[in-house]
């Protein structure tokens, strides 16, 4: 039986499968497909307000904490006013008088001030447990929920 040499060539020509070139082109491409769909789905306002929410949240658990690390049972909290928000002290028991005691982490004073449009309202305070006297805050037109008996800020 006469057998019929194969060349390399062919043996190549012949192989199943992708190149490496091919693998790095489709990548790069669903990468830049990937990119443009992001940038199209998320607008400057919408990450600036989750921002500053998120912002919100960490200044609230830092009141918690304050309020939890009492010994006296003063209660510690934020005040929303509009577009600003204000750390604040309760020393005498009664919600009408308010202190600003303290500088907020990260800021130059006791009052963070946003720069995106929407009203936000209310007064949330802490006791040495870290159970609000509110269970929802309102900032830049964005709700946040706080559990009554646990604290938990979401």
């Amino acid at each position: 039986m006469i057998r019929k040499k194969t060349s390399i060539h062919s043996q190549l020509c012949n192989s199943k499968g992708f190149t490496m070139i091919e693998i790095v082109a489709v990548l790069i491409i669903l990468g830049i497909i990937a990119a443009v769909a992001i940038s199209r789905g998320l607008s400057v306002k919408d990450v600036t307000a989750q921002s500053e929410v998120e912002t919100l949240k960490g200044h609230l658990r830092f009141a918690q904490s304050r309020a939890m690390n009492e010994i006296s049972p003063i209660k510690w909290g934020i005040q929303v006013n509009g577009l600003s928000y204000t750390l604040v002290r309760n020393l005498s028991g009664d919600n009408a008088t308010l202190d600003t005691p303290a500088y907020l982490p990260g800021e130059s004073s006791a009052t963070h001030t946003s720069t995106i449009s929407g009203a936000g309202s209310g007064t949330v305070l802490f006791d040495d447990w870290g159970r609000p006297s509110a269970t929802a805050i309102t900032f830049v037109g964005r709700s946040i929920s706080i559990t009554p008996d646990t604290g938990f800020i979401e």
